[in-house]
C-alpha cells in the first residue's frame, strides 16, 4: 500500500502559480457546498494543513490537497504551504491519492470506477498477472465493497457513465439518478441476463426502459429494484418461469409497468410460501425440543388452538 509520510520532505511555502493539477488525481466532483465551507475557513484562519506536492520540471505537481490550493486559488493567495515529495512512480501517485481519500471522505463510486482500470493495469504491469480483489484493496485501502459497486459501474457501456457523470454534477436538488440507482439495476440485469436471458433481448434497451421509469417515478424507489432479481429466480422458488419471462418482458417496454406490479403479478405468493415454510420449519423444530411435562398450561392451551385452526385450514385446502 502505498503511503504519504512527511519524513523525507520538505515544507516551505511554494507560490501558487506554479502548481498543477495532477493528471492522475481521480476525484473529478469538487462541490460548490464543499469548496465554499474550506474558503471560507481558509480566509479566516488560513491554510492549517499542508499541501503536498513533488517537483517536475521547474514547476510542482499536486499529490494531495488540491481544495485547498483551489480555494487558494480563488482568494488570490501568492503561496502556499507544501511539503516537498519525491516524485512517486505512475503507479505510487495514483495508488497515494487512493489511501488519501481511504482516510478522509469517501469518493463518489464513479470517481473510483473511472479510475480503477487505470490502477488494474498499472497493477498487472508490476506484477505482470492480473491482481486479485485483495491486492485491489490492500493497494488503494478501499472497502471490498467499494472496490465490487465501482466495478459494476465501470463495466457499463460508456453512454450510461456519462449520464451518470452529467447528473452527478448538477446540484444535489437537481440530480434524478444517483449511483445507487445504476449499481442496483445492474445487478438486477445481470441476474436476469445469467437466469431468464430470453426475457432480456436487449439490454441497453431494458436499460433506457428503466431509467426512464425511474425518472418519471414508474418505479418509486431503489428497492423495487430488487424485485426484478427475485422474479428472474422464479424457478428457484417453484414459481411459474413462463409468467415470469413475461411478465419481465413486460417491463422492460416503455410503459407504466412497475418492477413491484410485475412481481406481484408472477413470484410474490411462492415467496411468500417460501418463507411460511421456513417459519413453520422453526416453529417445529422448537417445539421439539421443548420439555412438555414443564410447559404452562396456558401454553398448551395455545398450542392446541393453533393445532385445531391448521387442521381446519389444511382441510380448506385440500
Amino acid at each position: 500500500m502505498a503511503t504519504l509520510t512527511a519524513a523525507h520532505a520538505e515544507l516551505t511555502d511554494v507560490p501558487i502559480d506554479k502548481i498543477d493539477r495532477n493528471p492522475e488525481n481521480p476525484r473529478i466532483f469538487f462541490r460548490t457546498a464543499e469548496l465554499e465551507t474550506l474558503l471560507n475557513s481558509i480566509r479566516k484562519h488560513g491554510v492549517q494543513q499542508p499541501i503536498a506536492v513533488y517537483k517536475e520540471r521547474g514547476r510542482f505537481v499536486l499529490i494531495d490537497g488540491e481544495r485547498r490550493w483551489r480555494c487558494s486559488l480563488k482568494l488570490n493567495k501568492k503561496t502556499i504551504p507544501a511539503l516537498i515529495q519525491e516524485k512517486p512512480d505512475a503507479l505510487n501517485n495514483l495508488l497515494l491519492m487512493f489511501n488519501i481519500h481511504a482516510l478522509r471522505e469517501q469518493w463518489d463510486l464513479l470517481t473510483i470506477a473511472l479510475k480503477l482500470p487505470r490502477v488494474i493495469d498499472l497493477l498487472r504491469s508490476r506484477t505482470s498477472k492480473e491482481p486479485t480483489e485483495r491486492e485491489i484493496v490492500d493497494e488503494t485501502g478501499l472497502p471490498r465493497a467499494a472496490i465490487r459497486r465501482s466495478r459494476l459501474l465501470m463495466e457499463m457501456p460508456q453512454q450510461y457513465r456519462d449520464q451518470l457523470l452529467a447528473d452527478l454534477q448538477k446540484p444535489k436538488s437537481q440530480q434524478q439518478l444517483s449511483e445507487d440507482f445504476f449499481i442496483e439495476m445492474e445487478r438486477a440485469l445481470r441476474t436476469v441476463e445469467r437466469t431468464l436471458p430470453q426475457a432480456l433481448p436487449s439490454k441497453n434497451r431494458a436499460r433506457d426502459v428503466l431509467i426512464d421509469k425511474y425518472k418519471k417515478k414508474v418505479i418509486a424507489n431503489l428497492v423495487d429494484l430488487r424485485c426484478i432479481p427475485k422474479i428472474a429466480r422464479a424457478s428457484k422458488v417453484s414459481a411459474d418461469v413462463k409468467r415470469a419471462v413475461s411478465v419481465l418482458q413486460k417491463l422492460f417496454q416503455p410503459n407504466n409497468y412497475s418492477p413491484k406490479e410485475a412481481y406481484e403479478q408472477s413470484v410474490s405468493d411462492a415467496y411468500t410460501e417460501r418463507e411460511l415454510i421456513g417459519r413453520i420449519e422453526a416453529i417445529v423444530e422448537r417445539l421439539e425440543a421443548l420439555e412438555f411435562g414443564s410447559l404452562e398450561p396456558s401454553f398448551r392451551t395455545s398450542l392446541g388452538d393453533l393445532v385445531e385452526r391448521l387442521t381446519t385450514l389444511a382441510a380448506k385446502l385440500s
